[in-house]
């Protein structure tokens, strides 16, 4: 038993050595210095927008439907042509064996462009069934989308918007919300926005689907920071660098935009805040600025 505690002790004393090599050599060597990207504080303009999915329409558009029930004898307006309000685009001819009908026209109600035929000659059709879609959109075309319950309340008529479509990838188009739905589709739990676009070159044509960007909310002249500056699972404290040193700060945050998030407090004009590689650090921690972000 003396045997085997004498040599119990021998190999605790030897382990305690080796640990306390291992702990100098450390010392001796050194622990890397992090490196983190700062950005600094900056008064600036915080901006969110909404981004909305729709399509283009006429200023005028409207589906043309037969008057009466009958086969279609012809097209007189194709798809392309200009059409006048009350003018013909195709002729209805009700040919019930033993009656003598003569064909009688599908009027145009307004004045614009015949988008889509429905019908072909031949073909038999009733008041229900889809004849054209006549638009107009010489200089104006209306861009109808959805907004979201949340974001409605701060869409209002008059509002500049830009829109992109992908015809166009290299253009933006400018427009002015000119209408919104004061009510929510329970069922989408969205609502209806009209956004009016000018179409002086008529390149744009009724149909296209593209994007929408509005201004939601806007702030001026507000300290702000790079939304890169917070945390994913924690916004209320940011990691300040200052004489090689990061530290961490409690902040109270404002307008959250596209780019930059507002500080109300904790943060002065000029510090300097770390945006990457601040999860790998600690309160206290000497770290190395790798690089700034532009201001």
């Amino acid at each position: 038993m003396k045997r085997i505690s004498k040599l119990l002790l021998v190999t605790v004393g030897l382990l305690s050595m080796m640990g306390c090599r291992m702990a100098n050599r450390s010392r001796a060597q050194g622990k890397p210095v992090p490196a983190v990207r700062v950005a600094l504080v900056q008064r600036t303009t915080v901006v969110r927008t909404v981004q909305l999915l729709g399509t283009l329409q006429g200023e005028q558009q409207v589906m043309v439907f037969p008057k009466f029930a009958g086969r279609v004898t012809e097209i007189t307006r194709p798809e392309g042509s200009s059409v006048t309000a009350g003018e013909p685009i195709g002729y209805l001819v009700n040919d019930i064996p033993g009656m003598d009908y003569k064909p009688g026209p599908v009027l145009s109600p307004i004045t614009g462009t015949v988008g889509k035929i429905y019908v072909e000659v031949g073909q038999t059709v009733n008041p229900a069934t889809p004849f054209a879609a006549v638009a107009s959109f010489a200089s104006r075309l209306r861009f109808k989308a959805a907004v979201s319950d949340a974001d409605l309340p701060f869409v209002r008529r008059g509002a500049k918007a830009e829109l992109f479509f992908s015809s166009f990838p290299d253009t933006t188009f400018s427009g002015t919300v000119s209408q919104v739905s004061p009510m929510l589709d329970p069922m989408s739990r969205s609502a209806t926005v009209e956004i009016t676009v000018a179409n002086p070159q008529g390149r744009l044509v009724p149909g296209m689907a593209g994007s929408a960007r509005l201004v939601a909310e806007e702030k001026r002249d507000v300290l702000a920071i790079p939304l890169a500056a917070l945390w994913t699972t924690d916004d209320s404290r940011v990691v300040v660098v200052a004489n090689g040193t990061a530290r961490f700060q409690p902040v109270t945050l404002g307008l959250r935009g596209d780019e930059l998030v507002e500080v109300t407090s904790g943060l002065t004009l000029g510090e300097k805040v770390a945006t990457i590689g601040k999860e790998r650090i600690k309160d206290g921690e000497p770290v190395t600025v790798v690089e700034e972000e532009p201001k």
